[in-house]
């Protein structure tokens, strides 16, 4: 089903058909880099039918994103309710995952704006946040281009890794809907 449709994208639910395309991006180390690691399929299939129930649940979730020329599959991006606990939780948190071949094109940002507004303006969500490690230049940059702000008394160690893992460290962008 589609959810949402911007000049070149369309963002909609999850098909049986998508777990292939997935577990490609998944396992690209360009992809993972910052990533504890490398998906392979059974992961990704578990992940998949984690969208697919928290879409049941709560009625929103990470979305394939497609190309609207040729249908072609290069991600998701959405919104999900935090997983872990943290000094900023209970929040709705939004991500991303582009394949590279496709990074650099806009589709990250384009597709995230899209999901803002659906934040906001569909769902009233009073506020969305966002996290990467912290030298994950290019996801900071779309967080920074869909409006989101970093404030650096936020950062935190993420709890689902080890103190000692260099992906520990994070850093928390903040978007609220008072603010767009």
């Amino acid at each position: 089903m589609i959810i949402l449709e911007t000049k070149r994208l369309i963002l909609r639910t999850w098909k049986e058909q998508d777990l292939d395309p997935l577990s490609a991006i998944n396992q690209d180390p360009l992809v993972c880099e910052f990533l504890p690691k490398i998906g392979d399929r059974a992961t990704t299939k578990t992940l998949i039918q984690r969208f697919m129930n928290h879409y049941k649940k709560y009625g929103f979730t990470a979305y394939v994103v497609e190309l609207k020329k040729n249908g072609e599959f290069i991600g998701f991006v959405g919104l999900l309710v935090t997983s872990f606990e943290a000094h900023f939780t209970p929040a709705i948190e939004m991500g991303w995952r582009l394949a590279s071949q496709h990074w650099g094109k806009g589709y990250a940002t384009e597709a995230a704006k899209a999901v803002v507004d659906l934040a906001f303006t569909t769902l009233k969500l009073e506020e969305v946040v966002s996290f990467t490690v912290e030298n994950n230049s290019r996801s900071r940059r779309v967080m920074e281009k869909i409006g989101m702000h970093h404030h650096p008394h936020d950062d935190f160690d993420h709890p689902k890794l080890p103190k000692s893992s260099s992906l520990c460290r994070h850093v928390l962008y903040r978007l609220s809907r008072a603010s767009t």
